[in-house]
């Protein structure tokens, strides 16, 4: 079951949907190999960034801070020269890294903003509703060589991914949060 933790969260979703925007520009999904695993963004266009994060590597908040949010960067500096980041809506999961000082300091010097992930909730983020059946059907029961290998092959796959199928999730995805607020919190049949 989930719970809103905040008014101030119930208040931030309510504003995205009312507004009609607010979409989060940018999503992270995380693939695990044996050799490690590979971080790849996604936005309502598609693929964003991928960054393979080796075997025995720690994912800190400082190292995703200082090796991770750069790329993510880096493509919407290229994408959007005269914004950049200013503006961009990241939604994270609640996993501790995500919450670091940081991390939260990264967005803040960028000009990103976290969107608020309900908690205990991992069926309302697009990579689990949407990307993960798609990955699944594309990737699951093949072996790879390497990371790079893996990561080639996914990439591969989110590419391949329509682009108004990519805008169609995140739409998908504010109706979700809308029947969060709409239920309260309490458990709720996706359609």
């Amino acid at each position: 079951m989930a719970t809103i933790q905040t008014t101030d969260q119930k208040a931030r979703w309510q504003g995205m949907a009312k507004e009609g925007r607010g979409t989060p520009s940018c999503l992270c999904i995380r693939l695990l190999c044996p050799e490690g695993l590979v971080l790849h963004f996604f936005d309502d266009l598609g693929p964003v960034a991928q960054i393979p994060v080796l075997k025995g590597q720690t994912l800190t908040g400082q190292f995703y801070a200082d090796m991770v949010l750069p790329e993510v960067e880096k493509y919407y500096l290229k994408r959007r020269p005269k914004t950049g980041t200013r503006g961009l809506k990241v939604l994270h999961d609640n996993a501790r890294l995500h919450k670091s000082f940081a991390v939260r300091k990264k967005l803040k010097d960028t000009g990103m903003h976290e969107v608020p992930h309900p908690p205990y909730s991992p069926d309302i983020a697009p990579c689990d509703f949407w990307l993960l059946r798609k990955l699944k059907d594309n990737v699951s029961g093949r072996e790879f060589e390497d990371l790079l290998s893996l990561g080639r092959a996914i990439y591969r796959c989110l590419e391949v991914i329509p682009k108004d199928e990519y805008r169609k999730t995140f739409e998908n995805w504010i109706k979700r949060l809308n029947s969060v607020v709409a239920y309260k919190g309490d458990y709720f049949e996706h359609s």
